[in-house]
């Protein structure tokens, strides 16, 4: 089974609304937010069911997105139509998938599921395409690991850091959860930039720059 194929069944299945999807996606979105100006151009590789694309969207962001299974174009297209001509076929680690002068490129549980050497070559494939490079990554504090997909990867937020500086790029890491007991918090231990979220957030976001 290829790794396109592979991913169908998350495409097809709609596991949560658009609201439910804002509030799992907020620390996400709002680190992207504080990163970009308004009105910045903005390509998702990977963009799955798209709903981060139509949450950037909305916020009036300049939107593409890019992903392997044509059906992700279907879908996302069938569920958001304001997606429609901005969403397309593309592969991460192709040259040719990309136009130049976007202002960031954002990737969401994607990285996971590649080797050392092709995390090195796709990021520093989008360094050359973009100002700014924001993206999320299970880490291995992440209690549940059997719902990630193909062949992911919980790796250690040093794991991380230090590809990335192979890379000869920079970064700040970042930390989020997708757990309950988020609400439970005072927003300003919550939030994506918090000492707290560092440390213990079950996914790591990374904003890179060359």
């Amino acid at each position: 089974m290829s790794q396109e194929t592979a991913w169908a069944p998350w495409i097809e299945e709609v596991r949560f609304t658009l609201f439910k999807s804002s509030i799992i996606q907020e620390q996400f979105i709002n680190c992207i937010v504080d990163h970009a100006e308004p009105d910045s151009t903005i390509l998702e590789c990977g963009f799955g069911t798209g709903v981060t694309l139509e949450l950037l969207r909305d916020l009036k962001y300049d939107v593409e997105g890019i992903d392997l299974e044509p059906l992700a174009i279907e879908k996302a297209v069938d569920r958001f139509p304001h997606l429609r001509n901005r969403v397309r076929v593309g592969d991460l680690k192709n040259s040719d998938s990309y136009e130049d002068g976007y202002d960031i490129i954002i990737h969401q549980g994607v990285m996971e599921h590649f080797h050392d050497n092709e995390i090195m070559e796709i990021l520093s494939l989008q360094k050359k395409k973009c100002k700014k490079i924001i993206f999320d990554v299970p880490n291995n504090l992440r209690k549940d690991q059997s719902d990630e997909g193909v062949m992911t990867r919980f790796e250690s937020p040093k794991f991380w850091e230090n590809i990335i500086s192979r890379c000869g790029l920079k970064y700040k890491r970042y930390g989020r959860t997708l757990d309950s007991d988020n609400n439970l918090l005072p927003k300003s231990l919550s939030h994506y930039s918090s000492d707290l979220m560092k440390v213990v957030g079950r996914s790591s976001i990374f904003v890179v720059e060359g």
